[in-house]
């Protein structure tokens, strides 16, 4: 087989129950190393059927030549995946050495596999995410709304069943074995929302919904779908569960709880769920002060790892115990923290969290403002010395998506401009996650309206409060944020100083026709899509794409603007963004433009983070000494 799959959406790694054999995910071998047979006068010759046409039975290079199946277009998942086959699973025994490589079913690509436990003597069977893909591969990273199913199989890859078929992933086996659990989102639509945890009895082959979705907050504790929720729980936002997720509290050898990272507004928490008792509780605070995500498992113990706007990544072992005179069966279990090293942290830089003045927006929104302390010798080219907050000056940072968040996770890139005395605003906009279902939905439709009246209304409240300088504010966004700063700089003339898009989309047309992710254009702005019979994009399509896209804005923009391009971007391709620099440039807009070789969506290799950094410093530094 090719390179190993070690990512979360198709990486497996897995021991059999025995120790016998290991399960992992690779690229399928290339047609033409995978079995080269030998030509010989037998085998040779090409067959004519009966109807006249000529069937070849060779496997293989023929005679030096390459297997014509070799550039037969078999496409991979977009973004991230550039160049790679597609999956399979692959069994090693470890006792003969030999490794086999299992067979996809058709139109599916394996991931995320484990092996089940045999009963009774029962042979061994293996469980997987599998990815469907009819009619073509839609991008993959970052979208958890392609359809899937859970599937089962046998050690051959024979007897190919599926479970369950939706948007699922991530099944992690329970401890008693008779069942699995994993995530379900909706197909179609947002490429990430609220997630449904879905209970799958092995013995029964029924499902039941453990975690229900939320469309929106209680605001105190309540029972849904027969399991007990804590106040204020938007629903579940996750990628994946940990890969070992289970705690084992107490004496009792049937405990089944469960332990994994949400988005609860603008803070990543540990979550427990009871499965047996069906409680969902929550472990760390929500107060603003810190963000907290599960890394495993063992025992009565939880590794994670916690972090702040002013600290890295620092390693906690939580230590789950029943509560104070709280003990046996249907006692509370709470969480004891405690830290493994002392954590660093950065004594000038602070935040905090704004919420909106309205109680309607602040349902759905909230920004979180870091900025630093007070100036000192590191800010003077920024903010010197004796400078009062309300002449700091200020980037107004939305995040891509749209449907993502900003959490008080360290963010190492806000952490360097904070350093050099910026106020950074983090603005998570309706359509945010870990505001309840209703609040993704809601920004469907209105991409080019309601996230751009949003942004500037976080802006306009921090110059209000005189947290930042209007008159030295600027803006930065990539991908769906670079999108809404093009779409600001046509609007808003004069309100930004400088404005730095990282990919942004400038025409949604031209990025349906050559997106990893076409129906994302479709679904943001309303329009049906069909995974197995993709639209046509129409003229009548394309115009209102054109209508929301920013390139129709060219000739409004008079703010100096820099765009930062990967070359092998996927997801968001450079030639709109080229075509929308050499547009304003005819238009004798004052724009820059850089481009970096083999670099994809996130601008991600070190090359790219080093330049891209400096690159920002000394375009916000002209535009603001002007």
């Amino acid at each position: 087989h090719g390179d190993f799959y070690a990512d979360s959406t198709f990486g497996s790694l897995a021991w059999s129950s025995d120790n016998t054999h290991l399960l992992y995910t690779a690229e399928k071998p290339e047609y033409d190393k995978a079995k080269t047979e030998s030509v010989t006068d037998d085998n040779a010759a090409a067959e004519v059927d009966e109807d006249g046409s000529i069937a070849d039975d060779i496997v293989g290079g023929v005679a030096g030549v390459a297997d014509p199946r070799r550039y037969k277009l078999d496409s991979d998942w977009g973004e991230t995946f550039n160049g790679k086959r597609p999956p399979v699973l692959v069994v090693l025994d470890v006792r003969s050495s030999q490794a086999q490589v299992l067979p996809a079913p058709p139109a599916v690509s394996p991931g995320q596999a484990h092996f089940l436990p045999s009963h009774s003597g029962a042979a061994q069977r293996i469980v997987f995410t599998g990815y469907k893909h009819s009619t073509r591969k839609h991008g993959i990273v970052y979208c958890q709304n392609r359809p899937t199913g859970i599937f089962t199989c046998d050690l051959s890859g024979a007897d190919v069943k599926c479970l369950y078929s939706g948007s699922v992933r991530s099944p992690r086996l329970t401890p008693s074995g008779s069942a699995l659990v994993f995530l379900s989102t909706t197909v179609g639509g947002p490429h990430a929302s609220t997630s449904e945890l879905i209970h799958y009895d092995l013995e029964t082959n029924m499902p039941s919904t453990l975690v229900p979705l939320i469309d929106r907050p209680s605001e105190s504790p309540r029972e849904l779908g027969g399991t007990q929720l804590p106040d204020g729980f938007p629903g579940l936002y996750l990628d994946q569960l940990p890969e070992h997720p289970w705690l084992h509290v107490g004496d009792s050898s049937q405990s089944e709880t469960l332990v994994f990272t949400s988005t609860w507004r603008s803070t990543n928490v540990v979550m427990m769920l009871d499965i047996q008792r069906k409680i969902l509780s929550l472990h760390t605070p929500i107060d603003g002060s810190a963000s907290y995500s599960v890394l495993c498992a063992a025992s009565s113990y939880v590794v994670a790892k916690m972090s702040t706007p002013a600290m890295p990544d620092s390693l906690v072992l939580g230590q789950a115990v029943f509560s104070e005179h709280s003990k046996g069966e249907g006692a509370d279990v709470h969480i004891k923290w405690h830290h493994i090293h002392s954590p660093d942290i950065d004594a000038n830089i602070s935040w905090q969290v704004i919420q909106a003045n309205s109680v309607e927006k602040r349902r759905s929104t909230e920004c979180i403002l870091v900025h630093p302390t007070a100036p000192n010798h590191s800010t003077r080219y920024f903010w010197p010395q004796d400078h009062a907050p309300c002449s700091r000056p200020l980037i107004v940072l939305p995040h891509g998506g749209p449907h993502s968040t900003y959490t008080l996770d360290f963010n190492v890139l806000v952490a360097g401009l904070v350093k050099l005395g910026f106020g950074v605003l983090l603005v998570n906009f309706t359509g945010s996650l870990g505001f309840g279902h209703d609040a993704v939905l809601a920004q469907i439709g209105k991409m080019d309206t309601m996230s751009i009246d949003e942004i500037q209304d976080a802006a306009d409240s921090v110059h209000a409060s005189r947290l930042g300088d209007p008159k030295a504010t600027v803006y930065m966004g990539g991908s769906y944020s670079g999108y809404t700063g093009a779409l600001l700089a046509g609007l808003v003339p004069g309100f930004y100083r400088a404005i730095v898009l990282r990919n942004p989309v400038t025409s949604i047309g031209d990025n349906a026709a050559t997106s990893d992710i076409p129906d994302w254009c479709w679904a943001e702005l309303g329009l049906p899509y069909d995974f197995e019979s993709p639209p046509e994009l129409t003229p009548d399509a394309y115009n209102k794409m054109w209508q929301a896209s920013p390139s129709r804005l060219v000739d409004k923009v008079q703010d100096p603007l820099l765009l930062l391009l990967g070359a092998s971007d996927r997801r968001v391709p450079p030639p709109q963004s080229i075509s929308y620099y050499y547009r304003l440039k005819a238009a004798n807009a004052p724009v820059e433009c850089k481009i970096y070789p083999s670099v994809g969506h996130p601008l991600d290799t070190v090359e790219a983070e080093r330049d891209s950094f400096v690159s920002v410093l000394r375009f916000y530094a002209a535009a603001l000494e002007k």
